[in-house]
C-alpha cells in the first residue's frame, strides 16, 4: 500500500506546485503585488520574495520528478513553502487585509479561510509524503496502469481540493 500512497502524495503535491508555478509565472507582477499587499515585508522585498517563492515551487516540482533520495527534500521544501504562505494568508485575514490569494495565478477571488484550509491539507500530504519517503530506501516499481490510475485519482482530488471554497459555497446555497 505504501507505494500507492507515496505516489498519490507525490502526484498531488507535484501537480499542485506545477499549476501554482505556471499560474504565477503567467502574471508574476500580480503575485508580487499580492506579496506586497500582505504587508509583511518592506515594499522593496516583495519582488525578491516572489522570485524566491517561485524558485522554490519550481525546485519542488523538479525534485519530485527526479524522485529517489530527493523525495524527502521535495516534500520538506513543499511543506515549508506551504507553511510560510499559509502563515502569510492567516496574517492577512486576521489583520483584515482584503486581497486575492493568487495561489494558482492571477485571481480576483478574495482571500478566505478556505484557502488556508486547502493549504493545511496540502501540508498534511507533504508531511505524509515526507514520512513515507524517509521510511524506506526502495519501493517496488508500479506498472504504467497503476501510475495512470493514481494520476487520475490525484488530478480529481486536486481539482476538488483547489476549489474548496466554491464547493462549500455551492453546498451552502442548497
Amino acid at each position: 500500500m505504501l507505494p500507492y500512497l507515496l505516489t498519490f502524495c507525490r502526484l498531488v503535491i507535484g501537480l499542485a506546485f506545477a499549476l501554482s508555478f505556471v499560474g504565477k509565472v503567467r502574471d508574476a507582477s500580480q503575485f508580487t503585488e499580492t506579496i506586497r499587499k500582505f504587508d509583511l515585508l518592506p515594499p522593496g522585498w516583495a519582488g525578491p520574495a516572489a522570485a524566491l517563492f517561485l524558485g522554490g515551487e519550481a525546485t519542488v516540482v523538479a525534485l519530485l520528478i527526479l524522485g529517489g533520495r530527493l523525495l524527502p527534500l521535495a516534500f520538506a521544501l513543499a511543506g515549508l513553502l506551504l507553511t510560510v504562505f499559509s502563515l502569510a494568508l492567516l496574517s492577512s485575514l486576521w489583520r483584515g487585509i482584503e486581497t486575492a490569494c493568487n495561489c494558482f495565478g492571477a485571481s480576483q477571488k478574495p482571500l478566505t479561510y478556505y484557502d488556508v484550509g486547502r493549504n493545511a491539507g496540502f501540508i498534511l500530504l507533504a508531511a505524509a509524503g515526507l514520512g513515507m519517503a524517509g521510511a524506506t530506501d526502495t519501493l517496488p516499481a508500479l506498472a504504467f496502469i497503476e501510475y495512470l490510475f493514481i494520476f487520475i485519482i490525484a488530478a480529481v482530488f486536486l481539482l476538488l481540493w483547489t476549489n474548496l471554497s466554491e464547493i462549500a459555497a455551492l453546498l451552502q446555497a442548497t
